[in-house]
């Protein structure tokens, strides 16, 4: 059920019981009833479900409108917001930035907020649109100071992460990000139809290294298993972002990811502490909230 100037009995039930504070994202039909069976299910801090037929400008399902909508509810001045980015430039991070610059939205910005890139993303084709953009983008949107890192998510030599990490700039970013309290990203799976691998991050030598290590899905460029856990492997010497652990140390882990082919990855990431809230779609969502089938 939409919840468009309707809730279930469940949901009134909570919300009269000061369980759980219920938000109405304006324009998004949510899906309430499934929020708090999120919630329940999986010991959520937050979870926002939209109807698949709300979509972006470029048609895909509209994750960026509710993820504006979390920032300008949850962040307040003082606070550091830490970002992941989407490979796909069009994805919801794009469009969280857009719905950011809107009228609506600008008036209820706080100020003096810090922006964290939590890994590096610079592309191997140089033909491609950078996502530290989109990054950037967000920053500008809210008005707040950014710290970016200026370099690849992934290297050819291990040894160069190390040099890399030694660099003042993306020091300055990885530190920032162990003190941020909101930490946002998307939840990527493991295939050749992951942007990841689509967008020439990762080729199929890594894929069959992923899959050898079992890993079930990304977060910041990390692969972790079912149970949350970091995978280990040349690609993960080989990558420069936050680790998993400090994500999971952070107070509000807001992951982002819709299609049948992230349950597994979204299930691996909440049973590692990996993220404590969601943002998703109806379809999604009740597949998480299925019994897993081994």
């Amino acid at each position: 059920m939409s919840c468009h100037g309707r809730t279930s009995a469940k949901a009134l039930e909570a919300r009269d019981t000061g369980l759980v504070k219920i938000e109405i994202v304006s324009e998004l039909g949510r899906q309430v009833g499934l929020e708090l069976d999120l919630q329940t299910k999986y010991g959520l801090a937050e979870a926002v479900v939209i109807d698949p037929e709300n979509t972006s400008p470029t048609g895909s399902v509209d994750l960026g409108h509710v993820c504006a909508d979390i920032l300008s509810r949850r962040l307040r001045p003082g606070m550091i917001l830490g970002l992941g980015w989407s490979s796909d430039p069009l994805n919801w991070i794009a469009r969280t930035s857009e719905v950011l610059r809107s009228d609506a939205y600008r008036q209820h910005q706080p100020k003096t907020i810090g922006v964290v890139q939590l890994a590096g993303s610079a592309p191997h084709d140089p033909a491609r649109v950078k996502p530290m953009r989109t990054v950037s983008a967000i920053a500008d949107a809210l008005s707040a100071h950014e710290l970016l890192i200026s370099a690849p998510l992934y290297v050819d030599q291990a040894a160069t992460v190390e040099g890399l990490r030694g660099d003042r700039g993306i020091r300055a970013a990885l530190d920032a990000a162990g003190s941020a309290d909101i930490c946002m990203f998307g939840i990527g799976h493991v295939s050749r139809t992951a942007p990841l691998y689509i967008n020439g991050y990762i080729d199929d030598t890594d894929l069959r290294e992923l899959s050898s290590l079992e890993a079930v899905g990304d977060i910041c460029g990390r692969f972790y298993d079912a149970k949350g856990t970091a995978v280990d492997g040349t690609l993960a010497r080989r990558t420069l972002s936050v680790e998993l652990d400090l994500i999971a140390s952070r107070p509000l882990r807001i992951g982002v990811a819709a299609g049948l082919e992230r349950v597994e990855a979204v299930r691996g990431a909440f049973a590692g502490g990996l993220a404590n809230a969601i943002v998703t779609d109806t379809t999604t969502a009740s597949a998480l909230l299925q019994d897993r089938q081994d």
